[in-house]
């Protein structure tokens, strides 16, 4: 299995747009967070792994059709991230 890593800047436009919008709710900008999408590519049919850092923290999201953002909201509401 070979695994590709992307960037915040190779996310899709509405993944991308979704995140600065999160970002900019809770305080944010995106350049505050290193975020790194883990993506098998051989096979298109499993799910991204994107994760998120800042600081010391960080917390990955497997990428349910873009669910990972919301998940990403919820860790920013619980000041997980702070």
């Amino acid at each position: 299995m070979q695994t590709t890593v992307l960037r915040y800047t190779d996310l899709p436009i509405g993944d991308r747009a979704a995140f600065e919008l999160v970002c900019a709710r809770h305080g944010f900008a995106p350049a505050h967070f290193d975020v790194s999408i883990h993506a098998d590519s051989a096979d298109s049919t499993h799910e991204r792994l994107v994760t998120v850092r800042r600081g010391g923290w960080a917390q990955s999201y497997y990428d349910h059709h873009g669910q990972w953002v919301r998940q990403f909201e919820a860790d920013l509401t619980c000041r997980f991230f702070k």
